[in-house]
């Protein structure tokens, strides 16, 4: 099991050179695969730990799986060049076309899947490496593990991002109402203006005609009344 690569002193040395710090990780659970991974290459260098066999006669020594391959095409996604992220997602992809092996169909499926890099598709991923431990042809039991784990990432990042399109969605209906009510105001505010505009014209003409009709009297009573009346004799 991969957990038990973390057992020795020199499992530990490995994963704090894999996660020293100033080395910068697009996700942390991509910096977790990294290490792992990093550990899992240091047991290779050290050599499988010897166990009795069940006659307890004689060491028993399983094959070790060989990670490196892995960390490699990870290290190159982690990096912060696009060239080399887009050239280790090509070499992946290349060598599961050529060799559609379990190892290199995995191998391309995390690379794919893997966050920080412009071609990262989690859902494509996601599916090749389900299909990967279905068909489960040639991969070692440190392998499957590796897979789960990255699956396990690879939905939650799926979740999440649903999640995220949904609020966004959300918030972009709200905002749209928002406009609609906006413009629906602005029309009432520019009729009731009308409206007052076409008042105040009706009430400065009636002014109007009121200040003549006073003008009119005014004139009216400044001139004399015509003497018509005959002188007595």
């Amino acid at each position: 099991m991969l957990k038990d690569f973390f057992s020795t002193n020199a499992h530990v040395n490995c994963l704090a050179v894999a996660v020293r710090p100033g080395v910068r990780r697009p996700r942390v659970a991509f910096a977790i695969a990294v290490a792992l991974l990093a550990a899992t290459a240091c047991t290779s260098l050290h050599g499988p730990q010897p166990s009795k066999d069940a006659s307890g006669t004689g060491p028993a020594s399983p094959a070790t799986a060989d990670l490196t391959p892995y960390l490699a095409t990870l290290t190159e996604l982690g990096s912060s060049v696009p060239e080399r992220q887009a050239a280790a997602l090509a070499s992946a992809e290349e060598a599961a076309r050529l060799d559609p092996s379990a190892t290199h169909r995995l191998r391309y499926a995390l690379a794919l899947g893997a966050a920080g890099h412009a071609g990262s598709d989690p859902v494509q991923a996601s599916q090749l490496v389900a299909e990967t431990l279905a068909a489960g042809n040639g991969l070692t039991p440190a392998e499957v593990e590796l897979a789960q784990a990255f699956l396990r990432e690879f939905d939650a990042r799926i979740g999440l991002g649903t999640e995220v399109a949904r609020q966004r969605e959300d918030y972009e209906q709200k905002m749209k109402a928002a406009a609609n009510d906006d413009n629906r105001r602005l029309a009432a505010l520019g009729a009731e203006n009308q409206r007052l505009k076409k008042s105040l014209a009706e009430a400065e003409r009636k002014l109007s005609a009121v200040a003549e009709m006073e003008r009119s009297l005014l004139e009216n009573g400044a001139q004399p009344a015509p003497d018509d009346a005959t002188p007595p004799q």
